[in-house]
C-alpha cells in the first residue's frame, strides 16, 4: 500500500477521503447496490414511469392542451409546449414560468412536489402506484381550476 500511496500525484487521495471512505458512505452504496439497483427495483420504476405517462396524457387529451411529456426511464416530465424542443432557445421559449409555479403550487399545496425548475417526476422504487395516480389526478384538477376547462 505505501508503494502505491508513494506513486500517487501530489493531491490525488482516490477513495480514501473523508466524504467516500467512510463506514457510512460504503454501507450506503452497498445498500444501493444490492437492494435498489436491481432488476425488480427498476421493473417496478418503469412500469410506474409509463403508467405515470399515460394519466399525464389522458389529462393533455382530455383538456385538449397544446402540452407533452418527456419519459427517459423513470423520469417523467410534462412540458406546456405543443412540440418537444430540438435546442435550448427552443426549450427557454416554450417555458411558461407563471403557469408552472401555479401548478406547482397546486400541487404543493396537496402535498405533491415536483422538481423545482420544471415539471419533472423521478420515480423511485419506493414510489406507490396511489401517489401516481394522485398526482394525475390533482395535476387534472390544477388544469380545470387554472384553464376554467
Amino acid at each position: 500500500m505505501a508503494k502505491l500511496n508513494a506513486s500517487r500525484p501530489s493531491g490525488h487521495s482516490g477513495i480514501g477521503t473523508t466524504l467516500s471512505a467512510n463506514a457510512l458512505t460504503i454501507t450506503a452504496m452497498h445498500a444501493m447496490v444490492g437492494k435498489v439497483i436491481t432488476h425488480e427495483a427498476y421493473s417496478h420504476m418503469l412500469a410506474l414511469a409509463q403508467r405515470l405517462v399515460k394519466g399525464i396524457e389522458d389529462v393533455i387529451a382530455a383538456h385538449k392542451l397544446p402540452w407533452h411529456v418527456v419519459n427517459v426511464g423513470a423520469r417523467v416530465e410534462f412540458v406546456c409546449a405543443e412540440k418537444p424542443s430540438t435546442n435550448g432557445s427552443e426549450a427557454r421559449a416554450a417555458m411558461n414560468p407563471k403557469l408552472e409555479a401555479a401548478i406547482h403550487l397546486y400541487l404543493a399545496n396537496r402535498g405533491i412536489l415536483l422538481a423545482p425548475f420544471h415539471n419533472m417526476m423521478l420515480l423511485s422504487p419506493a414510489t406507490q402506484e396511489g401517489q401516481a395516480d394522485r398526482l394525475v389526478v390533482e395535476l387534472g384538477n390544477a388544469v380545470v381550476e387554472l384553464t376554467d376547462s
